[in-house]
């Protein structure tokens, strides 16, 4: 629960002259009404939460007259601050209603208007707060019933063998409580233990998950190594094939040249021939 704890001088913007000579009493007078308010809400709100953790005790081993005693004493106190309260509430709606319905000499801010029902929201909710755990204070008080004890003693022997009885009965159930306690206290630990094991496994799957991330990226990385060696190899051999291919159109018009020599060399060999041969004929 949040109570409406204001600082109204370190949200207030510092006036100037002008503001200065404006301000009027009634404004004053509201704002310390909503101070004082402010921090009556807070003290309330303190005091249920003590009451609260009083009422706890009530039916535990530490539960007691005296402690009962100051529950009730809680309960008066926090009844008589939410009457003070409720008096503080109906002072500042007076203060805003004059504003409102006559010329008055000063106007509700907005900023003022938004304190008021935050106060009135805060009050609502811890009074509703208050209420349900004092219905829960007087079921355990109906519930745990404290036997009375004994103020004179004429026959000693009879009220000490019943008062040893009532002292092993609170025994018991005191040792049934703490054995109860005990219980739940082992199941909540072995549920804690069981939860931090399960987050465990779930922290190990997340650091096996990212562990195979981890060899993916290495694996991708070494297979687009191996693509980029595939691909320049397949560049190199196209570059050897086509100059396999520029050397054998070469080696041919070689092979051409080579046969078109020969034969006019033949052909020029068959001529002298001829040329000897019809020499010596003649």
């Amino acid at each position: 629960m949040s109570f409406a704890n204001y600082d109204y001088e370190a949200q207030l913007p510092r006036p100037t002259k002008s503001t200065e000579s404006n301000e009027t009493s009634g404004d004053v007078d509201l704002d310390s009404a909503i101070t004082k308010t402010s921090a009556q809400i807070e003290k309330y709100g303190m005091l249920i939460s003590e009451f609260k953790t009083q009422m706890k005790l009530v039916g535990s081993r530490r539960d007691s007259p005296v402690l009962r005693g100051k529950i009730d004493t809680l309960v008066e106190e926090i009844s008589l601050l939410w009457a003070a309260i409720r008096t503080l509430m109906a002072r500042i709606n007076t203060v805003m209603n004059k504003s409102t319905t006559s010329s008055g000499k000063f106007e509700v801010s907005n900023r003022q208007m938004m304190m008021k029902d935050r106060l009135v929201s805060d009050f609502n909710g811890l009074h509703s707060e208050f209420q349900t755990a004092h219905k829960m204070y007087e079921e355990r008080k109906q519930a745990y019933v404290l036997k009375p004890q004994p103020t004179s003693v004429d026959e000693r022997t009879p009220l000490v063998q019943d008062l040893e009885q009532n002292n092993q009965q609170q025994q018991q159930t005191q040792m049934t409580e703490d054995e109860i306690q005990q219980t739940e206290l082992q199941y909540h630990m072995l549920l804690t233990e069981e939860r931090n094991r399960q987050i465990e496994e779930v922290a190990q799957g997340i650091r096996e998950v990212n562990s195979i991330f981890k060899d993916l990226g290495e694996l991708v990385t070494q297979q687009g190594e191996q693509l980029d060696t595939v691909e320049e190899n397949i560049m190199q051999m196209l570059g050897n094939t086509q100059q396999a291919a520029r050397e054998l159109t070469k080696a041919h018009e070689y092979q051409k040249r080579k046969g078109k020599w020969t034969c006019i060399f033949l052909v020029a060999l068959c001529i002298v021939v001829l040329i000897v041969v019809l020499t010596v004929i003649s």
